[in-house]
């Protein structure tokens, strides 16, 4: 893939410290070995130990998964850095992505928490807690009883004990001191990664200054149908190995979710971000353009590029006149030189078709024009692609030869300067189960250099407050620990 460049634009915007091996990591971090035991519910004979390598920053986490790929999970940039054992390439997703992806898991496999009872076919069943748990996602409250001890608090289900958390203190089985409270918001955010922790376990701990020494909890799953408990401690010896993340090694390529599905959209996006494909145009150039074309006899094209400058800024204002959104100000003006125009009436007529909520006739109109190049051509590319989106499946199986997420990506990739691209190309991704790509084509919309606030995209703001207030546990705030 020729991402070299992108991923270089990229580490324009991570920590001046993630910055290849030259720059030192920060001073803040404590580094921490866990002991893992592993045995069958029920039984106190551990059947299988390991210890796991942790380095806690204060808003950042890093560790080494059981695969061997280094993770570093960084809370003020929302972003979490996978590197696979013996691989260069670093993969940057967004937290919000993650978010995503388990609050869809959760939707599907219990209907939006309507199902008491899941099933994963040979697998067996399983209570709705125990993928509430793995998800990190629960629809309801109350589905465990908390009760405080001396060293911590213990959660049951259905009287069974499933989590305790250990602090330390008289009666303690801790080796050595709780996680303290400039790091204990780190190790909460890193905790979901490596364990299925219920969301109201998640919130219990949240409520302390600290994270604890030990902690075990029970699994039931696909893995473990009859169940596992896992307990983790403390260790008092220091690490031997550390993640290796961060910093970023220099010879590291940097690559966002995705980039396997957005080859060259990443380029163009590239491109556009770099000032390779010079400035961004202006709403005077849309003009100039639609200007031009009018002049060639090309009504249909001029239409295109006016309709292409709200995708980069907006609907039209209702008070055009007078304001800098020029082609807006003469659509009227340039309805009636093309009223004559065939190509202008086709292309008319699928608007019109579109507004009246028939997007099966907007499809066949805005269709004849995808073959076009520039503004035109993205904008005929978005109309046909929405128009298609919004007939439904019976549209896509009556056009098995337009593809609308091929289309978007065409228009992004031909103008790469319209928020609009973006956000319909990430929804298009996020439609399809993959909410990886769509947060990549989020971010890198909004690092275009032109105001989005009137635009589609503004709208992941609103995605992104909504991701937090049902997964709240993947996308933490650091420092977000209370002090005692």
């Amino acid at each position: 893939m020729r991402l070299i460049a992108f991923a270089a634009c990229l580490l324009l915007t991570s920590p001046a410290w993630a910055q290849g091996e030259a720059a030192s990591a920060p001073a803040d971090e404590i580094q921490t070995l866990w002991r893992v035991d592993v045995s069958s519910v029920g039984s106190s004979a551990a059947r299988e130990g390991r210890s796991r390598s942790v380095r806690y920053g204060e808003d950042w986490a890093s560790w080494v998964t059981e695969q061997g790929a280094q993770m570093w999970l960084d809370i003020g940039q929302r972003a979490l850095y996978a590197q696979p054992a013996d691989q260069t390439d670093i993969m940057q997703t967004s937290l919000y992505a993650e978010a995503r992806r388990h609050l869809d898991i959760y939707v599907a496999l219990s209907e939006g928490g309507r199902r008491d009872v899941i099933s994963f076919g040979n697998a067996g069943t399983f209570d709705r807690v125990w993928l509430e748990a793995a998800t990190g996602v629960a629809s309801q409250s109350g589905a465990l009883a908390l009760t405080d001890t001396p060293t911590g608090f213990v959660a049951q289900y259905n009287n069974q004990l499933v989590f305790s958390a250990d602090y330390g203190g008289e009666g303690s089985r801790c080796e050595t001191d709780s996680i303290d409270n400039a790091h204990a918001a780190s190790a909460l955010a890193w905790l979901p990664y490596v364990a299925p922790i219920h969301p109201e376990i998640m919130a219990r701990l949240s409520q302390s200054s600290r994270f604890p020494c030990a902690f075990s909890f029970i699994v039931y799953s696909p893995d473990s149908p009859a169940g596992r408990m896992e307990r983790w401690t403390r260790d008092v010896d220091a690490p031997e190995v550390l993640p290796g993340l961060p910093p970023l090694p220099e010879n590291a390529t940097l690559i966002p979710a995705g980039a396997d599905r957005l080859n060259q959209v990443l380029e163009a996006a590239q491109s556009a971000l770099s000032g390779a494909r010079g400035s961004a145009p202006t709403p005077v150039d849309f003009f100039d353009e639609s200007q031009s074309l009018q002049e060639d006899g090309d009504y249909a094209g001029a239409l295109l590029v006016q309709i292409q400058e709200t995708h980069h800024f907006g609907p039209c204002p209702e008070a055009s006149i007078g304001s800098d959104r020029l082609t807006c100000a003469y659509a009227s003006a340039l309805a009636l030189q093309g009223a004559e125009d065939e190509d202008f009436r086709t292309l008319s007529a699928g608007l019109e078709a579109l507004a009246e909520n028939d997007p099966a006739a907007a499809v066949e109109r805005f269709a004849l024009f995808i073959d076009r190049d520039g503004h035109a051509g993205a904008a005929a590319r978005l109309l046909t692609a929405n128009a298609l989106i919004s007939w439904g499946r019976v549209g896509l199986q009556a056009h098995p030869e337009l593809d609308p997420a091929q289309l978007l990506a065409q228009a992004l990739v031909l103008d790469p300067f319209a928020p609009d691209a973006y956000w319909h190309l990430g929804q298009r991704y996020l439609a399809a189960g993959a909410p990886a790509p769509a947060w990549s084509l989020f971010d890198l919309g909004r690092e275009l250099p032109r105001p989005i606030e009137d635009t589609p995209l503004a709208q992941v703001d609103v995605l992104e407050a909504r991701m937090t207030e049902l997964a709240p546990f993947w996308l933490p705030s650091a420092p977000s620990m209370p002090v005692q």
